[in-house]
């Protein structure tokens, strides 16, 4: 049984071409939260691994009274172009929770992607995760600034939430195009948009269509075979989720 979970578990996730997952029990799979620590802050607790998963048989939740977070460092390469994705659900009346991360060097000092570390997409653009009670996806594309060896992977959650997290994946490049969530679906039909118009091949509710920065600049729910508009958004990558049948999916388009 735990083989068909680690299967599940990395199947259902976004597929990258040719690519390898650099974060250690990254759907804590092992039924425990190692090489995953509480931290980096000394007052931050450790997440519980429990039976509650956006795939596989556990997932890393936060019952949180005050702030506290978790984290892995991850190696990287100065110059590199990386993916991040993970899943995510959030209640509760605090602010939820956040990804909170940064890059180190070889003295262990920060590096941040933008000179602001406030607008880090790698720190949610000082944002908190949106509100969710069913799983969510988070992706960001990002290149790897100078001196850097290492991404402290780090997730925040705050006092009065309860917050879980899921299926991480760190490989190196972008999504290739109409690669999609395992899926008897699929999701759109026109994985490169010429005319400024997706076609959805399934009846989608919650659409988002989220930027490289992991940014969600549409959101809509659509019907099979209806086409959404997207002429306000610029050339480029993007991915687009949604729930067919209440079955999350995911694929990646590219706007001409």
């Amino acid at each position: 049984m735990r083989k068909i979970f680690t299967i599940l578990s990395i199947t259902s996730s976004l597929v990258f071409a040719n690519a390898q997952n650099l974060v250690q029990n990254p759907g804590f799979e092992t039924g425990t939260l190692s090489p995953w620590a509480a931290g980096w802050n000394s007052n931050y607790t450790a997440p519980n691994v429990i039976a509650d998963a956006h795939t596989g048989g556990f997932g890393a939740n936060y019952a949180a009274t005050a702030t506290t977070g978790f984290f892995q460092n991850v190696n990287v390469t100065a110059g590199q172009q990386y993916t991040l994705s993970f899943w995510y659900k959030i209640s509760g009346t605090g602010n939820g929770g956040r990804i909170w991360s940064n890059f180190l060097d070889a003295g262990d000092n920060p590096i941040y992607l933008v000179t602001d570390s406030a607008n880090d997409p790698l720190r949610n653009n000082n944002q908190f995760l949106t509100k969710s009670t069913t799983w969510q996806q988070k992706v960001i594309t990002f290149t790897v600034p100078a001196n850097a060896t290492r991404l402290q992977l780090h997730l925040r959650a705050y006092s009065s939430s309860n917050v879980s997290f899921d299926d991480f994946s760190l490989t190196t490049g972008t999504l290739a195009v109409g690669e999609v969530a395992a899926s008897k679906y699929r999701l759109v039909k026109n994985t490169f948009i010429k005319d400024n118009g997706i076609t959805f091949g399934a009846n989608v509710k919650d659409v988002k269509v989220y930027n490289m920065y992991g940014q969600v600049v549409k959101t809509a729910s659509v019907k099979e075979n209806e086409i959404l508009n997207v002429s306000e958004l610029q050339k480029g990558n993007y991915i687009v989720t949604g729930l067919v049948n209440n079955e999350p999916v995911s694929q990646k388009i590219l706007k001409d």
